[in-house]
C-alpha cells in the first residue's frame, strides 16, 4: 500500500483523524455542558476537581488532532517536507507534554484527597492516569526528536535542491 498521494495509508490515517476530531469536539462541548450544569459538584473537593482535568486534557488533544490533520494533508499532496509541519511537530510536542503533565497533577491530586475515595478505585484510577502521562510524556519526547530529524531533513532537500 501507497504511503503517500491519494488512495493511501495517509488517506486512511486522515478519515481517524476527523473521526477522532468529530468524537473530541463533541466530546469538548458535551463536557463543557455537563461541567457548568454541575459546577457545584466539581468543585467540592480534590479528587472532583480531577475530572475537570480530564476535561480540560481534551482541548490540547484537539489541537494536536488538527495538526495531524494537517500534516498528513501534506502526506496525501504528496509534499511531506513542508516547514510548516515543523512548526506543527513542535505545536503537537508542546501539547502531548500539557497532557501528560494534567495526568501527572492528577495522580497528585488523587493522593491528596486519599480520604474520599474508595479503596478500589484508589488503586486502578491513579495507575491509568500515571500511564497516561508517561504515555504522553513519551509522546511528546518522540515528537521532539521527529521534528528535529524532520527539520534536518528538509535542510537536506533544500541543500539538494540548490544543487544542479
Amino acid at each position: 500500500m501507497k504511503i503517500l498521494g491519494k488512495n493511501s495509508l495517509s488517506s486512511v490515517v486522515m478519515l481517524f483523524l476527523c473521526v477522532l476530531l468529530i468524537l473530541c469536539i463533541i466530546a469538548i462541548v458535551a463536557g463543557g455542558i455537563f461541567v457548568l450544569s454541575n459546577f457545584a459538584f466539581f468543585i467540592k473537593d480534590l479528587l472532583s476537581i480531577t475530572y475537570i482535568l480530564i476535561y480540560v486534557s481534551a482541548i490540547p488533544a484537539l489541537v494536536m488532532i488538527i495538526a495531524f490533520l494537517q500534516i498528513f494533508h501534506t502526506l496525501k499532496q504528496g509534499n511531506p517536507f513542508e516547514k510548516k509541519n515543523i512548526k506543527r511537530l513542535g505545536i503537537s510536542y508542546i501539547f502531548s507534554i500539557i497532557i501528560g503533565g494534567i495526568y501527572a497533577i492528577n495522580v497528585l491530586l488523587i493522593y491528596l484527597g486519599v480520604g474520599m475515595v474508595q479503596e478500589r478505585f484508589f488503586i486502578i484510577y491513579p495507575l491509568a492516569n500515571v500511564d497516561i502521562s508517561i504515555i504522553f510524556l513519551i509522546f511528546g519526547i518522540g515528537l521532539v526528536v521527529l521534528k528535529e530529524i524532520y527539520r534536518k531533513a528538509i535542510e537536506y532537500k533544500d541543500e539538494n535542491d540548490l544543487t544542479i
